[in-house]
């Protein structure tokens, strides 16, 4: 639960499409998690997991691809900290970047380089793409959200609040800011609102 709080204070900083698929898959699993604890009380659930995943599936509009989705980010999120990479990275292949030992020394020495607290997934891809790739001659570039993920899944950084007034870089317009966090907070309420009022519903017949 509190890997799943920590990402869900950086869903916060992607885009509203990324961020409601996110927000769905991490209050899945949460939920999963506190109904299994339920399900294990009772002596006649024999598959706790499963009955589990199930009925936050059904729960949420899903089928049993869903319910297995739940069970894969769980184990996923406990070894990673961090939900599976979206599909979209592998079909572009910019995520095997990084597999470059050229590219990963650069990248490194880069980070190595910077000042404790002031790496941002926004100048960090900045320099990829305009530093170290064309020093490689590698006619290629990355994303915003590539680069967050090759720091906190590839690299070992993780994300950290910044302190009040201080701010990581000036390329993103105040009103765009402002907008995306009073949406992704409507959604947060609702959650928070309605995980109050969760029931156990009883376990299904599998």
């Amino acid at each position: 639960m509190q890997i799943i709080g920590s990402c869900l204070k950086d869903v916060k900083d992607n885009n509203p499409k990324c961020a409601i698929k996110s927000l769905s898959q991490l209050v899945a699993v949460s939920e999963y998690v506190k109904l299994r604890a339920q399900y294990q009380k009772i002596k006649s659930c024999k598959r706790p997991c499963l009955s589990a995943s199930i009925a936050i599936a059904r729960r949420m509009g899903k089928g049993p691809y869903f319910a297995r989705q739940i069970r894969h980010n769980e184990a996923y999120l406990l070894q990673h900290r961090g939900l599976p990479p979206r599909k979209s990275y592998t079909r572009h292949g910019h995520h095997t970047l990084l597999d470059n030992e050229s590219v990963l020394h650069d990248v490194r020495t880069y980070l190595a380089s910077q000042n404790l607290g002031t790496v941002a997934p926004r100048t960090f891809c900045h320099h990829v793409n305009t530093t170290i790739l064309p020093a490689l001659d590698i006619k290629a570039t990355i994303t915003e959200s590539t680069a967050q993920r090759w720091l906190r899944l590839k690299l070992g950084y993780e994300c950290k609040e910044s302190k009040k007034g201080m701010y990581v870089d000036g390329h993103e317009h105040p009103d765009v800011i402002k907008e995306r966090e009073v949406f992704i907070g409507q959604i947060f309420d609702r959650y928070e609102r309605c995980a109050g009022r969760v029931h156990c519903p009883d376990p299904p017949d599998v």
